[in-house]
């Protein structure tokens, strides 16, 4: 009795995989479509560094030598203080991005960059302005933020507010 009702599901079996294999093939009558999707080019990223300072600096800058992150870190310095921060090295196929975007919101408020995308050799930073309990007490209204990134250095980077 076991061994008809092994006979009869085996049987079954190979009825059903047999069916599976002649699913409807497309034939040239047939219209196929083909679906492009677009690839966005999200780039990874990590945080370096984050501090508040009123010095000059443009919306933001590429660094990609040493030379570079030495002389920023020369300005970040603060002469209160006996010991800077520690000067981050470059690896192969890195470079950084300092950021000091204008708050247009929030008046003593920081940024955190939600996402980086590349299009066409341009880097599009995507960030919110938030709140800061420490800038608020400080009066402090000057957020800047290094990223470590990798790949290719862009020839731009665009500054894109999501929360304004």
């Amino acid at each position: 009795m076991k061994n008809v009702g092994l006979v009869i599901f085996s049987f079954l079996w190979l009825v059903a995989v047999l069916n599976c294999g002649n699913s409807v093939q497309p034939t040239s009558d047939m219209k196929t479509n083909t679906v492009m999707i677009a690839k966005e080019s999200f780039i990874d990223f990590s945080e370096v560094r984050r501090l508040n300072k009123d010095i000059d600096l443009k919306e933001f800058m590429i660094l990609a030598t040493f030379d570079q992150t030495l002389d920023l870190y020369g300005k970040l310095e603060d002469g209160k203080f006996s010991r800077s921060e520690p000067i981050p090295t470059l690896f192969d196929n890195e470079f950084f991005i300092v950021l000091k975007p204008l708050l247009k919101k929030l008046k003593y408020g920081d940024i955190n960059v939600v996402r980086i995308e590349e299009k066409n050799s341009v880097l599009n930073v995507y960030y919110k302005e938030i709140k800061n309990d420490e800038y608020l007490s400080n009066k402090q209204k000057n957020p800047i933020l290094i990223l470590r990134l990798k790949g290719n250095i862009p020839s731009n980077v665009k500054l894109i507010p999501l929360n304004i």
